[in-house]
């Protein structure tokens, strides 16, 4: 049993963390960061072109949105830069002709950022419901992912996976409780 719980260590995370994400979650929208974050860290491994190298990214993004919260800074400025920076990149890269799974992360970091985006915007009701589509969106690019072994880690892509199916349909159950 605990073999089978250390080799499915991304799932228990994933669900932890979506525990965390939704405690005291008053309005769905707030999980457009994670929708947005997503997309972002996805883009950049396709970018770097090493799938190994997610977990920083992970770890980097995490430290980045901490800091720019403590010290009081726009954090979707800073997010919407720096995403802009990266799909310029992507874009004057070879990464638009490397093979399709790669390659497609510039559209879904366009698609998914700006769904974000029009979320924070939105009604409650509405914006919770766009943000829970592209959570489950996400999660169906995680599994596509992981069954191809390619972009990310298989670890991140499960814990994605879980993360962002589990989160979209918990903020729509909320939205009825």
């Amino acid at each position: 049993m605990l073999g089978f719980l250390a080799h499915r260590w991304p799932t228990l995370a994933g669900l932890a963390a979506m525990a965390l994400s939704v405690a005291d979650e008053q309005d769905g929208r707030g999980q457009a960061l994670i929708v947005f974050l997503a997309a972002l860290i996805y883009l950049g491994t396709a970018l770097v072109g090493r799938p190994g190298a997610v977990w920083i990214l992970f770890g980097a993004a995490v430290v980045g949105v901490t800091v720019v919260r403590v010290l009081g800074g726009e954090l979707w400025t800073m997010l919407v830069a720096g995403a802009v920076t990266v799909v310029v990149l992507a874009l004057v890269s070879d990464l638009p002709r490397r093979p399709r799974l790669a390659a497609v992360q510039i559209p879904l970091m366009l698609v998914l950022g700006a769904a974000a985006l029009v979320a924070l915007s939105l009604d409650p009701v509405l914006g919770t419901c766009l943000v829970a589509a592209a959570l489950i969106g996400h999660a169906v690019q995680d599994v596509i992912v992981w069954r191809a072994n390619q972009v990310v880690t298989r670890s991140l892509a499960e814990f994605c996976a879980v993360l962002d199916f589990t989160l979209g349909i918990a903020i729509i159950v909320l939205l009825f409780v």
